[in-house]
């Protein structure tokens, strides 16, 4: 196996080549989070991953925000990503303690002692029981009436601490703003993993979605700590296989071993901000070289959606919408051929279902 196979079973794994799942849950589901900070760009990079005959698009994968079936929180890392609602509560009990624990530090700089987070808390719990909802404005604006500054991001740390302690969670937006609800309220209670068991469900789950990868990879997507993540991947071990590569040991799923293959050389991929092909692993050098990340890929902590063509990053794109239509516009690395030029227009052209407008190439 060779860093070409690598990208090639990543791309299978994360169904961006093909996939026969045909709801947004389903995808959700079996990414086991995905990352969404963006919010636009979240949603494409669910309907990527569905299958082509789904007739995927914004409205189907918000519709099931709407049904509960998805939630938009902070399960790990300290980032927002969506998860099966299934998912919330134990992925939150396993991974958010060491991002609140982390975030002491900063919490004594904006001076949220105990206290004040838990005086946010009644005020939170007043203001949303009986299932109502309330934006990031309408939370800040309560709790600047209740005494508490919410300016240098104090009032998203409020906001963010409970979330990951499991008493809010975001539900579908009100006027295009970030809404909040209670989550006891939003999702009914359902048995949750524990302690080994949902470390190593987590384990095994990140490797068959996005497998070849490291106990590196793993540790930094999930936001572990490495010896937590070894012991997570070797309760797992006997459902697993792991392979080395060039030095390196990478885990990977043992029924898709056989599977691997080539894609087309003259294959192309349009891939949003923050997409999990980058996101999903520490070590992003087999897809793209670290000088390409530092001045192209990564502006100001934000990871620009991505051209693949074959089994490497090519460029950068970037879609501006219009009142009647979607105008998208590219930025190469190299020099392409005009039939390789050809073959991503065709690709961005394809995306008029999902966007429901019609696409227009930036010459």
């Amino acid at each position: 196996m060779t860093n070409h196979d690598i990208i090639s079973l990543r791309l299978q794994q994360q169904l961006i080549r093909s996939s026969s799942l045909a709801s947004p849950h389903e995808v959700v589901r079996y990414m086991v989070a995905v990352q969404a900070q963006d919010y636009r760009s979240s949603l494409l990079g669910i309907g990527l991953r569905m299958s082509s005959s789904a007739a995927c698009d914004e409205d189907l994968i918000e519709q099931a925000f709407v049904d509960r079936k998805i939630v938009r929180t902070w399960p790990m890392r300290g980032t927002l990503h969506w998860v099966a609602a299934e998912d919330v509560r134990w992925m939150l009990q396993l991974l958010a303690p060491k991002v609140i624990k982390g975030s002491q530090g900063r919490y004594r700089q904006l001076e949220l002692g105990e206290s004040v987070l838990n005086k946010g808390r009644r005020i939170l719990e007043k203001h949303l029981q009986g299932e109502k909802q309330l934006t990031r404005a309408e939370i800040y604006q309560l709790l600047e009436e209740e005494g508490i500054a919410t300016h240098e991001q104090r009032g998203i740390h409020i906001i963010g601490h409970w979330a990951m302690k499991g008493l809010l969670c975001q539900v579908p937006k009100k006027n295009k703003q970030d809404n909040f609800a209670l989550l006891e309220e939003w999702l009914p209670s359902a048995p949750a993993l524990e302690g080994e068991g949902a470390l190593a469900t987590l384990a095994e789950r990140y490797i068959k979605s996005r497998g070849p990868a490291t106990e590196y990879d793993f540790a930094t997507w999930a936001g572990l700590k490495i010896s937590d993540a070894r012991r997570g991947l070797e309760m797992v071990d006997s459902r697993l296989k792991r392979v080395t590569v060039e030095g390196n040991s990478y885990w990977l799923a043992e029924q898709v071993v056989a599977s691997t293959g080539t894609p087309n050389a003259e294959k192309a991929w349009l891939l949003p901000a923050f997409d999990e092909i980058l996101c999903g692993y520490k070590d992003k050098s087999a897809l793209l070289d670290a000088e390409e990340i530092k001045s192209t890929i990564l502006k100001n902590g934000v990871f620009k959606p991505i051209v693949l063509l074959g089994n490497r990053v090519v460029g950068t794109w970037q879609r501006t919408i219009q009142a009647n239509r979607v105008l998208i516009a590219f930025s190469f690395f190299r020099h392409l051929s005009h039939r390789e030029r050809q073959l991503i227009a065709d690709k961005a052209v394809a995306m008029e279902g999902f966007f429901n407008k019609p696409i227009v190439v930036a010459p």
